[in-house]
């Protein structure tokens, strides 16, 4: 009975050495290739942009419907280099724009080129952290279940929507992302006040080129881990709250239509080290000394 026992307990640590080499050689040598769900939803979005008029073997070479092929080689994708899950993806301009000519052009400001895009292809990518999706003019609608799968993301910590089509509807299934640190809306087709509920770990929020109200303010106040805020270029005007931004240490509200009144409620953001104030046409007169430099 007792040699027995003794087998057993050698047999037990025998497979936790074995466990624990498997688990250093992974360490050492990485992952060496993409989990096959994660390469089948890559190349549904590169589907995607063919089907949309493109040559999508042009925008996305490496982007190869192979078994073989490991997408974590692939332009515009990068893989944790232990479990060889991806971890973040750039697919920023894939209609290829010029963007010094895109942001001057009629279509930035239109609707032309509008890609209607199903985000539930990205479901797949459990482990991704950071996905930027910039300058696309993409546009999703909760009908066909596209907004709302972007919400099965965890892990997501950074997302970059600037530029796209995208309007208030979004934002609930934005704000089931529990992960999420940053994100970017700049320049999209929101309006009106920000949700009350989710957005609990937000750091840095960029709204700017929209047409949110000063409504929004409120509903930030309530986030107390945001310490960059950027307003710049929306329709707001009146005051800006006293409390609730204590942790705040850049924001931007250029462009708007707040008044001189605003800067004694300014003064009272004691972690404030950036302010930009930019085209603030209805801000006259001198600037407090008080508070503000303090």
């Amino acid at each position: 009975m007792g040699a027995s026992h003794f087998q057993m307990e050698l047999a037990n640590i025998a497979k936790c050495l074995l466990l624990g080499v498997v688990i250093l050689w992974i360490q050492i040598h990485g992952n060496k290739g993409c989990f096959e769900e994660e390469r089948l939803a890559l190349l549904d979005f590169k589907a995607f942009v063919g089907s949309n008029g493109f040559d999508a073997d042009y925008i996305l070479p490496s982007w190869i419907d192979d078994p073989t092929s490991n997408c974590c080689q692939w332009e515009r994708v990068m893989c944790n280099s232990t479990t060889g899950h991806v971890i973040e993806l750039s697919l920023n301009n894939t209609q290829q724009y010029d963007m010094e000519s895109f942001r001057e052009s009629y279509s930035f400001y239109h609707d032309e080129n509008i890609w209607y895009v199903n985000l539930s292809m990205f479901q797949q990518l459990k482990e991704l952290k950071t996905l930027n999706l910039s300058y696309n003019h993409f546009y999703c609608s909760i009908d066909d279940q596209g907004c709302e799968r972007l919400s099965k993301l965890k892990k997501l910590e950074v997302l970059d929507l600037t530029s796209n089509r995208f309007n208030n509807i979004i934002l609930s299934s934005l704000g089931a992302l529990i992960s999420l640190k940053t994100l970017i809306l700049s320049d999209n087709r929101m309006e009106g006040s920000f949700p009350i509920q989710g957005f609990q770990r937000l750091e840095e929020l960029d709204i700017s080129g929209n047409s949110f109200n000063n409504s929004i303010l409120l509903s930030l106040a309530a986030r107390p881990s945001l310490n960059t805020l950027i307003l710049a270029y929306n329709y707001m005007e009146g005051s800006f709250p006293n409390q609730g931004f204590e942790r705040l240490e850049k924001l931007d509200i250029s462009g708007n239509r707040f008044n001189k009144s605003i800067l004694s409620s300014l003064g009272a953001l004691t972690s404030l080290n950036t302010l930009i104030l930019r085209e603030m046409y209805d801000m006259n007169g001198s600037f407090p000394i008080q508070g503000m430099f303090d």
